[in-house]
């Protein structure tokens, strides 16, 4: 197989994930723990990032961010930046920093989730209404979401290691 059908398939493959995860996401089927509702795109995002390379990984986290910004209540163009941004600090962290291996996996993607959901935070919540409202939606939802989001990184790590070893070169 030539490395260009191999990257034609890694891209259908990741496009094919991500679109099912935000489909599944926003259709309402709850998976849902008390009040933490896991953002799984992200996580995924971060497992990818992980083994591209600076270029694609931006460029994924710019076009998910612009897809969910398409369908979330969250101010226009807020997951576009901030997916964006996210991704920059992911795949950097994770091609200078860090191992591909599942603590780094487990800990990146924790600090990508508290940064998205304190992003969210200081744009939907920080400054409107009362202040208990707003640490209330930070303690009892971003906490939990973000730690929740933090455990689906496990399968997508290596789902994306297995798709990348297969049709890609793990970096």
């Amino acid at each position: 197989m030539t490395n260009r059908k191999k990257s034609f398939l890694l891209f259908l493959s990741n496009a094919a994930l991500f679109l099912f995860l935000i489909l599944f996401h926003y259709a309402g089927i709850p998976i849902k723990i008390m009040s933490a509702n896991p953002m799984s795109v992200l996580a995924l995002l971060v497992a990818l990032v992980m083994f591209s390379g600076e270029t694609a990984g931006i460029i994924a986290g710019a076009v998910t961010g612009m897809i969910l910004d398409s369908v979330s209540s969250t101010p226009v163009g807020f997951n576009t930046i901030v997916f964006t941004v996210i991704s920059f600090v992911a795949v950097l962290i994770s091609n200078y920093l860090f191992n591909r291996n599942i603590k780094s996996a487990l800990i990146l993607c924790l600090i990508c989730s508290v940064i998205y959901f304190a992003a969210r935070w200081l744009v939907g919540f920080a400054f409107e209404g009362d202040i208990a409202g707003s640490f209330n939606y930070l303690l009892r939802y971003a906490a939990g979401s973000a730690l929740y989001t933090t455990l689906f990184v496990i399968p997508f790590f290596y789902i994306e290691k297995r798709l990348f070893s297969k049709f890609g070169t793990v970096r």
